[in-house]
């Protein structure tokens, strides 16, 4: 069982907490991070989601809700983790931005590093595949409906800061 933090609009901490998968309540909003891992060459990296998941097969970046207790920045490191086995201190992370969108504040995380892909060791429950994408392959696949939709929204939004971050 997952529990998050609620927050207020504002991001005031409302002190209770929310089981993932129950109702959100008028007012109520809940925190997660998305990292997106960019290496040398500008390309981003993207993990494929399992099957069985909302979204299933499409791809996107890695990242989760933040669990009770716990920052964004604390989960960001532990998403890395925890999908794609990538060790990384909370000093590599860098907030590009705070997307907020329905019931959520999403923090939004860069981490600049070349990562060989056979080094990936992919969360089998929660991811089924990876590889580096450019713009152009990222494009392609939201135009094919490859890409999670809302994960493509905000890839549109701040893909220019991302390569300025």
């Amino acid at each position: 069982m997952e529990y998050w933090d609620l927050y207020d609009s504002d991001r005031k901490p409302l002190g209770r907490t929310h089981l993932r998968g129950d109702k959100f309540e008028d007012g109520e909003y809940y925190v997660c991070c998305e990292i997106w891992v960019i290496n040398s060459e500008g390309k981003f990296l993207t993990t494929k989601r399992h099957p069985d998941l909302k979204a299933g097969n499409q791809w996107e970046f890695i990242g989760g809700g933040t669990h009770a207790g716990e920052g964004t920045v604390t989960s960001a490191v532990r998403e890395l983790f925890e999908e794609a086995g990538i060790s990384a201190n909370e000093d590599d992370l860098k907030l590009m931005t705070t997307y907020a969108h329905k019931n959520y504040f999403q923090d939004i995380y860069i981490l600049r590093r070349d990562i060989d892909i056979k080094d990936i060791v992919l969360q089998p429950e929660e991811t089924v595949d990876v590889k580096w994408a450019s713009d152009d392959e990222i494009q392609q696949m939201i135009a094919n409906g490859e890409f999670v939709y809302s994960v493509g929204k905000r890839y549109e939004l701040f893909k220019e800061l991302a390569l300025q971050t």
